[in-house]
């Protein structure tokens, strides 16, 4: 008895043939593993501000730090094109992993979030690898569909593990430094064991994989290749940063706004930051992901876009009314995090699994394209929270903050519209699986 037939239809998700079906159960398992570490670690800026007593300005240190493994994504990019690309995905994933770890060996709280971003870091790299492996693994008329069903339960999981995780903090926040450490090897136990699940999926390597290595610089005269040559690629880019940066503007300051501003709890607070949201997003990611297989992903980009931005504007209301009775600020705040709910597994289906794929021919050029990606992602993580970091310390008003980030991120949406509108008449573009077939692309035999 295979073991997929023993699956629940709501886990086996789509539709696959039993070729796909192996690379599928692995993921599956990967994704659960990996949403319980991310349970945990959403928890990590309310550990430091509640339990370690930081500066409301340290919680702006990880993405910057994260930021680094973007830049090296420009080339880990262009080693993959050519190189096997497991060590990619299992090298810094375990790494990422032993952050966790070492996240408990330290009261220290600016330490503690620095060690935070520097595992960002390194799940960055891998990230970008996973990508490239879903794409030579499954079709290309069931990615969207595959990604959303396995992001659903990524968020039921996390969601899950978070709410436990935030309680067993309430439950303990007299003296929390002893839970705190638990978490954090808990996180690098489960985080390590989701990589040594991925390592067992037999990827369908370009042939590339197997040619000799490039000359040293090789991956950055690629990378210049690709934008110089794409046009579309580069106003991709460009609408994508001004999105990432007005997100990133504001982000590392919810906690802030919740626990400080808003005086919430440990559980009130992680409801707010990701519970709520995730509710939306377990309810939406799968039909988002098949609904992404059918439509130009500009159009897509350009709902997802709108729902992100009114998220931040909703946010910023609230942190106009606090001060007022408790459940006067609390409203724009639920109505934010629906919005923002309601599209993010949208969001992190196209930028981080399949977005790419409405540019880079299939082969090579996949982590080529992730990689620049992934370097204008890493400008927007480096910028961004220094910018917000040092409006508030120059006594700009958080609200102001959130404000500023949601109008620049309601523009990339309507830029989005525009793109979308420019490519609506080419039946070529109407789809990512159109564009693939008009590129001539025979996937390798599985190794």
């Amino acid at each position: 008895m295979k073991i997929t037939s023993l699956m629940p239809d709501f886990v086996r998700g789509p539709n696959l043939s039993e070729e796909y079906r192996h690379t599928y159960v692995r993921h599956f398992s990967f994704v659960v593993l990996d949403a319980m570490t991310a349970g945990i670690l959403a928890n990590a800026s309310l550990m430091a501000l509640k339990g370690m007593a930081c500066s409301e300005w340290q919680v702006a240190v990880q993405m910057p730090i994260s930021s680094l493994g973007m830049f090296l994504v420009l080339y880990s990019g262009g080693l993959m094109a050519r190189r096997r690309i497991r060590p990619f995905v299992v090298v810094p994933g375990l790494i990422y992993a032993c952050t966790s770890l070492a996240m408990a060996l330290t009261n220290a709280p600016l330490l503690f979030l620095a060690l935070g971003g520097l595992g960002t870091l390194f799940e960055t790299v891998s990230r970008s690898a996973v990508t490239a492996v879903i794409r030579l693994n499954y079709p290309a008329t069931h990615r969207g569909a595959v990604v959303g069903t396995v992001r659903q339960w990524f968020y039921i999981t996390s969601l899950a593990t978070g709410a436990l995780a935030a309680w067993a903090l309430d439950f303990t926040k007299d003296s929390p430094a002893v839970m705190i450490k638990s978490q954090m090897v808990l996180a690098g136990v489960t985080s390590a064991a989701s990589f040594l699940v991925f390592r067992t999926i037999r990827i369908r390597e370009p042939e590339a994989a197997a040619g000799t290595a490039p000359p040293l610089a090789q991956p950055f005269a690629d990378a210049w290749r690709i934008v110089r040559g794409d046009r579309r690629f580069r106003l991709y880019l460009a609408i994508a940063f001004l999105y990432c940066f007005g997100d990133l503007l504001y982000a590392s300051f919810i906690p802030v706004l919740f626990s400080r501003r808003l005086h919430l709890g440990y559980f009130a607070s992680s409801f707010l930051i990701s519970t709520l949201p995730t509710l939306l997003a377990i309810l939406g990611t799968g039909q988002l992901g098949r609904w992404m297989d059918r439509v130009n992903t500009w159009k897509a980009w350009a709902l997802i876009r709108l729902g992100w931005g009114l998220d931040p504007l909703l946010l910023a209301g609230a942190s106009c009314l606090a001060g007022l009775p408790s459940i006067l600020p609390v409203i724009p705040a639920v109505c934010g995090r629906i919005s923002r709910g309601a599209v993010s597994g949208g969001s992190w289906i196209l930028w981080w699994q399949i977005g790419v794929n409405h540019f880079a021919k299939p082969g090579g050029d996949t982590t080529r394209y992730l990689g620049v990606m992934f370097f204008v992602n890493g400008w927007a993580r480096l910028l961004a929270p220094t910018a917000g970091a040092l409006m508030l310390q120059g006594n700009c008003p958080l609200g102001a903050i959130f404000g500023i980030g949601g109008l620049l991120v309601l523009m990339s949406s309507w830029l989005s519209w525009g793109q979308y509108l420019n490519e609506c008449g080419d039946k070529r573009l109407n789809t990512m699986a159109s564009f693939e077939a008009s590129h001539r692309f025979q996937p390798c035999e599985q190794i």
